[in-house]
């Protein structure tokens, strides 16, 4: 490997953390100090995107540089983002959750049956974590892998449940403090040398469960301890430990960011934070309790705001302005032509990339849009995530409107969205999309050709204008039918597909 001056890039990856979550983006809810000093640092991103509304496809988004509409059908021969890292001299490691490495490159299929090799066989040069998406939310899971090979951890081979969990953590081991130790341990033991990839996906706070899955149901928020959330007995058991894991994980944030610092290598590494999808309805926590969405539409499985946004911070310093905030829209296709900027090195020539470099947004410097963003995914009723259902499941402690991400977000208000028609009946519906244009949301539940599975002109489209009304309340479709009919021939120019990829 050639010495470099080229950055060290740290990427910590949270799992179904909302953009109301961290206490960077709705002070006086949740406990965050850890990332809170991270964007106080560095630069906050109040119109970054995840990949895809739920899990495997938005990382799959990240490591190919493409958005979901180009998945399907991909090249056995895709470069995908650590290969290219590692091509261009970076050591690259990963530690925690590294689905979808099973299913990015063709024909792999999502199970454990199909799982063909580890990360090490995606250039990734060491890892330790958990590579299946079947049973990477046993959050005290009886193996897990190292290298190629699995390994078991003894302390998990006797009962769990909550209680005794949390009454002995020490006794047991829980899979965020075994990556945040595993990615602490090498920073440690590291030597001088070349810069370095290092790829942290943490599976809090995505719900889990203390028996192992997918046996067992999805039955709560594991965490080891209650992190002060517990004077509060009235809250559910599931949301103290919900809140708990959010803070947990900021806890362990804290200890790679003191771990860089001690190593001396906080000043050449480039740190990025961030959330695979919008918050999360699964486990028995809800959204509402606290305003996990900041007030934004939907979650989880949605193609509104609130289950695609991410809360994201970089703080590379030197380069990023502290404590920045940039409007400049982006989402995790975007990762790889940013990381091979930052690394000095081309985009290969045997690839096509749906992606742009923001490396002049972290600069702080102006970004025009890119032409469009585009996801999708199997179409959900609109009432699945309206602002009236949103509104009626706020039932914790932490239901101020005034205390949202863009601003205030009543019941009142949520109300009178239901009686313009946001409201729509409940049922499954096949493959659709959801496109952000510049200024312009815009949502098709169900592609109207679901042979062909191409956006066309006939396709029932939702039409939001962001600036003027970042909740998704308003359906603009019909009061603004060409900009619906310019945002789909814009589609159909693009030849993107409607194809729900793993769904």
């Amino acid at each position: 490997r050639r010495p470099s001056t080229d950055p060290s890039i740290l990427w910590l990856m949270a799992d179904d953390l909302g953009a109301g979550e961290p206490s960077f983006t709705s002070p006086g809810l949740l406990r965050t100090p850890n990332l809170d000093a991270l964007a106080a640092a560095g630069m906050r991103f109040t119109a970054a995107y995840a990949g895809y509304t739920v899990c495997a496809p938005s990382r799959a988004t990240f490591f190919t540089g493409r958005h979901s509409g180009r998945l399907a059908g991909a090249p056995a021969d895709w470069p995908l983002l650590p290969q290219l890292l590692q091509a261009a001299g970076y050591e690259t490691v990963a530690f925690g959750k590294s689905a979808p490495m099973d299913i990015v490159t063709p024909p792999r299929l999502p199970s454990v049956a199909e799982w063909g090799g580890t990360p090490l066989d995606f250039g990734f040069d060491r890892f330790a974590g958990q590579p299946s998406q079947l049973y990477c939310h046993n959050m005290y899971p009886a193996d897990w892998t190292v290298g190629g090979r699995v390994e078991p951890l003894p302390l998990n081979h006797k009962p769990r449940s909550r209680r005794l969990c949390m009454a002995r953590p020490e006794a047991y081991n829980y899979t965020t403090d075994l990556f945040a130790d595993a990615a602490i341990g090498w920073l440690r033991a590291r030597t001088p040398g070349p810069p370095f990839f290092a790829y942290v996906s943490f599976t809090v706070p995505h719900a889990g469960g203390w028996d192992q899955a997918p046996r067992a149901a999805e039955e709560g928020q594991p965490v080891p301890r209650a992190e002060g959330y517990d004077p509060h007995g009235d809250w559910p058991a599931v949301e103290r430990d919900h809140a708990a894991s959010v803070t947990y994980l900021d806890r362990r944030v804290g200890d790679l960011l003191r771990t860089l610092a001690e190593r001396g290598l906080d000043r050449s590494t480039a740190v990025f934070f961030a959330s695979d999808n919008g918050a999360h309805e699964e486990g028995g926590h809800r959204v509402g309790f606290f305003n996990s969405t900041g007030g934004l539409r939907g979650h989880k499985r949605a193609f509104y705001e609130g289950g695609v946004r991410s809360p994201s911070v970089v703080r590379w310093p030197g380069v990023t302005p502290p404590g920045a905030v940039s409007d400049v829209p982006w989402a995790f296709w975007d990762v790889l032509p940013t990381l091979l900027e930052m690394a000095g090195a081309p985009l290969p020539r045997n690839g096509t990339f749906d992606g742009r470099s923001i490396v002049p947004a972290l600069r702080g410097e102006p970004m025009a849009p890119p032409p469009y963003l585009f996801w999708t995914w199997r179409g959900e009723a609109a009432d699945e995530a309206s602002p009236a259902r949103l509104a009626g499941t706020r039932l914790g402690p932490f239901s101020d409107p005034a205390r949202t991400l863009l601003g205030p977000f009543s019941a009142v208000e949520s109300g009178a969205a239901a009686r313009r028609g946001l409201v729509g009946e409940s049922r499954r519906r096949g493959p659709g999309y959801a496109a952000r244009v510049g200024e312009w949301k815009a949502v098709v539940h169900e592609c109207s050709d679901q042979a062909v599975l191409r956006p066309s002109l006939d396709d029932v489209m939702e039409l939001y204008n962001l600036t003027a009304d970042p909740w998704e309340e308003t359906n603009l479709a019909a009061v603004e039918r060409s900009v619906v009919v310019d945002i789909k021939r814009l589609l159909i120019r693009e030849g993107v597909s409607c194809e729900c990829f793993q769904c």
